[in-house]
C-alpha cells in the first residue's frame, strides 16, 4: 500500500510539473516564427533538389518526367523560373517516352504486348506520364500547358487527329485499330478543349470564339462550361450563343444519330435541373447560365418526334423510359403519347432485355425503395432478384426515417440480403452523425455496428471532425476516440486487410496525435521495402504487370489529396494505397518524415516517397473530413482527383 502511495504520489507531480511548464512556456516570437519558417523553407529546397537529382539516375523517361513535373509544382512557390525549367525538362522526358514506346511497339512480334500497347493508347492507363505532365503544368500556366501538349502529342495520336478531323476521313473501319484511334483523339480533343476554355476565361471575345468554333466541329455538353463563362460577362451574348447551339443540334436526325440523342437529353437534364438557390444578393455573385424555354421546347419536340418513330435500334427502344421524366419538364402535352409508345416497345421487346430495362430503371433516381420492393416480387431470375436487392439496400441507407427504413428492411425476405440492408443502412446512420459533428449520438452507433472493418473508418472520421473544433474539451475526446479505434487493429498486420486498418488509424493519428501515428507507421516501412521488392521480382514474370518496367517502378504524379491517376501500382505496390497517410504525416512533421522516406531501400520508391511528403506538407490548413461509410481498404478520404481526358 506504501509503494502505491509513493507510485502515485511521484506520477502526480511529474504531471504538475509537466504542466507547470507547459503553461510557463513562451509562443514563439515573431522573429522565431520566421527563422523556423526560413529551415523549414530550406528543408523543402534540399528535399526537392535531392528529388531532381534522383530523378537523373532512373532510367525510365516517363519517370523522369514524373518526378520533374511535381518538383516543378511545388518549386513554384519559390522560385518560378527554376519551375518553368523543370516543366520544359518534363515535357521533354515525355517526348522521349513517347519515341521510346512507339520504337517498342513497332519492333514488337508479341500479340499480346501489341493489344496491351492498344489498349493503353485507348485508355491512357498505363505509364503514361503526359497528362499527369500536363494537369500540373496548367494549374499554374495554362497556356504553357497548351504549348506543351502540342510539343507532348505522339506520331499516332496526331495522326489519329488529322484523320478524325478530315470530312472524308481516311480511317478504314474494318481496321480493329480505328475506333481506338476516333475514340483517343476525341479524347485529345476533349482536353484540348477545357484547357482553351481555361486560357479564355474572363475575355468574352475569345470565349466566343471558342464557342463557335466547337459547334463547327459539333454540339457536345462541353459547350456548356463557356458558355457559363461567358454568361458571367455578357449574360445577352451567352443567351443568343445558347440558342444558336440548342438550334444547330435541333437540326440532327435523332431517329438515326443516337449519340445526338443522348446529347440533346444532356441538354434537356441541363435545363431541368432545380434552379440554383442565391446565397447572396451580390450583383457580382456568380450567374447560372440558362437556355430559353423556347429554346428547350424545340429541342424537346425534335427528342420527341424521335422517340415516336418506330425504331430498330435496341438501345434506344430500352433508353425511352428514362427520357420521358425529363421530357415531361418541357412538353407535357406529349408525354401520354410518348408513354404509350413504350409501352408498345416493351410488349415487342425480348424477354431478356425487357428484364434488362426493367434493371435499368431501378437504378432511376426517381424510384422509390417500396417501387423496387414491387419489381422484385415480380422477378424469376435469381440475379437480377441479387441485383434489385442490391440497389435496395442502397437506397434504404439513404432514408433518414429509421421507422420507415426498419419497415422497408422487415420486407426483405432472405436473410442474409436482410442483414446486409440492415448493416449497410446502420453504417450509413452512423456517417451521417459523424457529418453532422453529433459526437455523442455517432459514438453510440458505432458501438453498436458489428462490423469492426466499418467501425474504424466512422471512428477515424468522427475523430478527426472532433479535433478540427479545437477545444481542449473536444481535443481530448478526439484522442479517446482514436484510443477506442487503435485497440480495434492490430499494430503487427497479418495481411493486406489488416494493414488498411491500421493504417486508417494512423490517418486518424496523424492529424489527432502525430506522435502515436509516428510510432506506428515506423515499423511499417521495412514491411513497405518487402513488399515493393517482391513485386519487382514477380513482374518480371508476368507480361500482364507492368507496375514496373526494365525493373524500375512505373510512377504517375499524384495531387496533394493522395490520389493518382486509374491504375497506378494500386494493385501490386501496397504502399501506394496510402499515399494520403505519406502526406499528412509530412504535414504534421517534415523533418521526421524526411528521415522516414530515406529509409526506403529503392530509389524510384525513395524519390516518388520524398515528392508525396512534399505535396503534404506544402498543403496549407488542411482539413480531413470524415471517410466514406466502406473506405477501409483505400487511402483513405478526400476530395478531387488528378483530371484525366
Amino acid at each position: 500500500m506504501r509503494l502505491r502511495k509513493i507510485v502515485f504520489l511521484t506520477s502526480t507531480l511529474l504531471f504538475l510539473c509537466a504542466f507547470a511548464v507547459a503553461q510557463t512556456q513562451p509562443t514563439m516570437t515573431a522573429d522565431e516564427k520566421a527563422k523556423k519558417k526560413k529551415a523549414m523553407d530550406e528543408l523543402v529546397l534540399q528535399m526537392l533538389d535531392g528529388a531532381v537529382n534522383d530523378a537523373s539516375g532512373l532510367r525510365l523517361p516517363g519517370n523522369r518526367a514524373v518526378i520533374d513535373a511535381m518538383s516543378a509544382d511545388i518549386y513554384w512557390k519559390f522560385d518560378e523560373k527554376r519551375a518553368r525549367e523543370l516543366f520544359r525538362n518534363a515535357a521533354n522526358e515525355v517526348v522521349a517516352y513517347n519515341a521510346e514506346a512507339e520504337k517498342e511497339a513497332a519492333e514488337s512480334t508479341d500479340p499480346l504486348s501489341a493489344a496491351i500497347s492498344n489498349f493503353n493508347f485507348a485508355t491512357n492507363d498505363s505509364g503514361d506520364p503526359r497528362y499527369d505532365v500536363l494537369n500540373l503544368v496548367a494549374k499554374h500556366d495554362v497556356d504553357l500547358a497548351l504549348e506543351f501538349m502540342q510539343q507532348t502529342r505522339s506520331a499516332r495520336l496526331s495522326d489519329a487527329m488529322a484523320k478524325a478531323a478530315a470530312t472524308d476521313s481516311t480511317i478504314d473501319v474494318g481496321n480493329p485499330t480505328a475506333a481506338t484511334d476516333r475514340s483517343r483523339a476525341a479524347q485529345e480533343t476533349s482536353y484540348e478543349q477545357g484547357l482553351l476554355q481555361r486560357s479564355a476565361s474572363g475575355d468574352p471575345d475569345k470565349m466566343i470564339k471558342l464557342i463557335k468554333d466547337g459547334m463547327a466541329k459539333g454540339v457536345t455538353m462541353s459547350l456548356l462550361s463557356p458558355l457559363q463563362n461567358l454568361n458571367q460577362k455578357d449574360a445577352k451574348k451567352a443567351s443568343d450563343l445558347g440558342a444558336e447551339v440548342i438550334a444547330k443540334l435541333a437540326d440532327a436526325d435523332f431517329a438515326r444519330n443516337q449519340t445526338d440523342l443522348m446529347t440533346a437529353n444532356s441538354f434537356l437534364g441541363f435545363a431541368a435541373r432545380p434552379a440554383p438557390t442565391p446565397t447572396t444578393p451580390d450583383p457580382k455573385a456568380f450567374k447560372p447560365f440558362a437556355f430559353s424555354d423556347a429554346s428547350m421546347k424545340l429541342l424537346a419536340n425534335k427528342v420527341a418526334d424521335a422517340l415516336l418513330v418506330p425504331s430498330k435500334s435496341i438501345q434506344t427502344t430500352m433508353m425511352m423510359g428514362s427520357f420521358i421524366p425529363t421530357l415531361e419538364k418541357f412538353i407535357p402535352e406529349r408525354i401520354a403519347a410518348l408513354k404509350a409508345r413504350d409501352a408498345e416497345n416493351k410488349k415487342s421487346m425480348p424477354t431478356e432485355l425487357r428484364n434488362s430495362a426493367q434493371q435499368a430503371s431501378l437504378w432511376n433516381p426517381s424510384s422509390t425503395p417500396e417501387d423496387i420492393i414491387a419489381a422484385i416480387a415480380k422477378m424469376t431470375n435469381e440475379n437480377d432478384k441479387r441485383n434489385a436487392n442490391s440497389i435496395l439496400a442502397n437506397k434504404i441507407s439513404q432514408i433518414p426515417d429509421d421507422a420507415r427504413a426498419k419497415k422497408l428492411i422487415d420486407q426483405i425476405p432472405d436473410d442474409k440480403l436482410r442483414a446486409s440492408a440492415q448493416e449497410q443502412f446502420d453504417t450509413a446512420r452512423a456517417g451521417r452523425a459523424v457529418a453532422a459533428g453529433k459526437v455523442d449520438e455517432a459514438r453510440r452507433l458505432i458501438g453498436q455496428m458489428t462490423n469492426r472493418r466499418q467501425q474504424i473508418p466512422l471512428l477515424v472520421g468522427l475523430a478527426t471532425q472532433t479535433q478540427r473544433k479545437g477545444t481542449e474539451k473536444d481535443l481530448d475526446a478526439a484522442r479517446s476516440l482514436m484510443s477506442d479505434t487503435k485497440a480495434l487493429v492490430k499494430e503487427f498486420p497479418d495481411d493486406e486487410d489488416d494493414m488498411a486498418d491500421l493504417m486508417q488509424v494512423i490517418r486518424g493519428f496523424a492529424t489527432v496525435d502525430p506522435d502515436t501515428a509516428f510510432h506506428l507507421f515506423e515499423p511499417l516501412v521495412e514491411e513497405f521495402n518487402s513488399t515493393i521488392q517482391a513485386s519487382a521480382v514477380l513482374s518480371k514474370y508476368n507480361k500482364r504487370d507492368h507496375t514496373f518496367k526494365h525493373g524500375e517502378l512505373v510512377l504517375r504524379a499524384t495531387n496533394a489529396n493522395g490520389f493518382s491517376p486509374p491504375g497506378f501500382n494500386s494493385g501490386n505496390v501496397m504502399l501506394f494505397r496510402y499515399t494520403q497517410q505519406l502526406q499528412l504525416l509530412g504535414k504534421a512533421d517534415l523533418e521526421h518524415m524526411s528521415q522516414i522516406a530515406d529509409r526506403f531501400t529503392r530509389s524510384d520508391t525513395r524519390t516518388i516517397v520524398r515528392l508525396f511528403v512534399l505535396q503534404g506538407f506544402m498543403v496549407e490548413d488542411r482539413k480531413p473530413g470524415p471517410p466514406s461509410p466502406g473506405f477501409g481498404t483505400g487511402a483513405g478520404s478526400g476530395t478531387g482527383a488528378v483530371v484525366r481526358p
